[in-house]
């Protein structure tokens, strides 16, 4: 949402506010209100709910992805890159809330248009992090009595756990206390 004009970036913050709530159907109405503009508001800078949310699997793709990229880059120790990458993904589900929904395909009924780059993603994720985790396994930093596939599926299980107790607000672990165990 970093390069957007402010009309974009309201409506996009509006959605991620509205899929905080479990009870709201989204509609280009409700967003309207919620940013306090017209239906036609709207329209002059999305063609579509669709493309609102495509826009907003491209923010979500950007923050899932980067993170692994920059863990590759800054750190040659897998625990390292591990424990950024999770507190990445915690500072961002924490942050948007109603944007985990979207990653665990909660929303499918507003979402139906991007399910596949949800799965598209959640594979590049999961693909990238089984990458970080043969580094590890083949430098002797992680246990081989797993695959790395296993521990990346873990470790995604983890912050994806944690994704879907801020999207329903439920009681959780502190993030720090959840990777201590």
């Amino acid at each position: 949402m970093d390069n957007l004009s402010p009309g974009r970036l309201k409506i996009l913050q509006a959605v991620s506010t509205l899929l905080e709530d479990n009870a709201v159907k989204i509609t280009t109405a409700k967003i309207a209100q919620k940013v306090g503009v017209s239906e036609a508001a709207i329209y002059k800078h999305y063609r579509s709910k669709s493309e609102i949310f495509n826009a907003l699997m491209a923010y979500i793709e950007g923050h899932l992805l980067t993170p692994l990229n920059q863990a590759q880059q800054e750190s040659q120790n897998t625990k390292t890159r591990l424990q950024y990458i999770y507190k990445t993904y915690m500072e961002f589900y924490e942050g948007h809330p109603g944007l985990g929904k979207i990653v665990l395909n909660q929303t499918s009924a507003e979402t139906s248009s991007i399910y596949d780059s949800v799965k598209t993603l959640n594979a590049k994720v999961r693909s990238q992090l089984a990458q970080i985790c043969k580094f590890g396994q083949a430098n002797g930093e992680l246990n081989e009595s797993f695959t790395a596939e296993e521990i990346a599926e873990v470790f995604y299980s983890l912050t994806s756990s944690y994704a879907l107790t801020q999207s329903l607000d439920l009681p959780s672990l502190d993030r720090i206390d959840r990777w201590v165990v």
